[in-house]
């Protein structure tokens, strides 16, 4: 799978994923890797349109770490990048300030989601 990024200034930026048989999509986010199915069907759940790109850097944390099996699923490494008016249209990491933000949202929203399942 491939993904590949746009900007055009008729139609701002583009996400499009391309599989082994040559078929592309278009989107708003995309996942890759493992658990990328269930990180998409998450991943479309969010209102992306009534969001920053700040508030969805945050969410699409939290899912990555939502789906995470840690019995079943080795160690992972947290990378996102984003396209937009806050890179100019160019594709880029996510700030590190944003990215330290965001991975700490992620994580204790895990972390509450433990310890609900701990309270039941």
């Amino acid at each position: 799978r491939a993904m590949v990024s746009t900007q055009s200034t008729g139609n701002g930026p583009k996400l499009m994923e391309i599989d082994p048989a040559g078929s592309t999509r278009g989107y708003y986010g995309c996942a890759v890797g493992k658990g990328r199915q269930n990180a998409k069907t998450e991943i479309e759940k969010l209102e992306m349109s009534k969001m920053s790109c700040r508030e969805l850097v945050k969410e699409v944390a939290k899912v990555i770490y939502s789906v995470h099996d840690e019995v079943k699923d080795k160690h992972f490494e947290l990378e996102l990048s984003w396209i937009g008016k806050d890179t100019n249209g160019r594709h880029e990491l996510v700030p590190k300030d944003i990215f330290e933000e965001a991975k700490k949202y992620a994580e204790e929203a895990l972390n509450d989601s433990d310890d609900e399942d701990t309270d039941m």
